[in-house]
C-alpha cells in the first residue's frame, strides 16, 4: 500500500473517531476542547500535505523545493491550485471531500446536539 492510500484510509479512521467523540460530548451537553478541535485541524493539514507530497511524485507537477512548506502557509489556496492543475474539474470534488472530512465530525456532533436538544 503506498503513501497516498495510507494517508486518506488515516484520514477518514481519525475522522470517524472524532466525529464519534463530537457525538458523544454533544449528546451530554458538552463541548469538545479547543484544544481537541486545533489538534485534529492540526492532524488533518499534516496528512493532507503528506498525501499531496505523496500524489505530486505520481504526477507531472512541477513542485517547488518548499512544496511542502507553502502546502502549510497556504493550504486553503495551494491544495485546491494543486487539485485542479493537476486533475481539472475532478480535483475540484476532491477538494470538497477533503473539506468533508475535515468538517465531518463537526456537522455530526452538530447534529448529534440539534438531535438531543430540540
Amino acid at each position: 500500500m503506498n503513501k497516498k492510500n495510507v494517508s486518506i484510509f488515516t484520514l477518514i479512521f481519525l475522522a470517524i473517531g472524532m466525529g464519534a467523540v463530537e457525538v458523544i460530548m454533544n449528546s451530554r451537553g458538552e463541548v469538545v476542547s479547543d484544544s481537541t478541535q486545533s489538534l485534529w485541524g492540526f492532524i488533518f493539514l499534516i496528512i493532507t500535505i503528506v498525501w499531496a507530497m505523496a500524489d505530486s511524485e505520481t504526477t507531472e507537477f512541477e513542485r517547488p523545493f518548499d512544496f511542502g512548506f507553502l502546502m502549510y502557509v497556504l493550504w486553503p489556496i495551494a491544495l485546491p491550485y494543486y487539485l485542479i492543475s493537476t486533475r481539472g474539474i475532478e480535483g475540484l470534488v476532491l477538494f470538497f471531500g477533503f473539506a468533508s472530512i475535515w468538517l465531518g465530525p463537526w456537522l455530526a456532533g452538530l447534529v448529534a446536539y440539534i438531535y438531543v436538544y430540540t
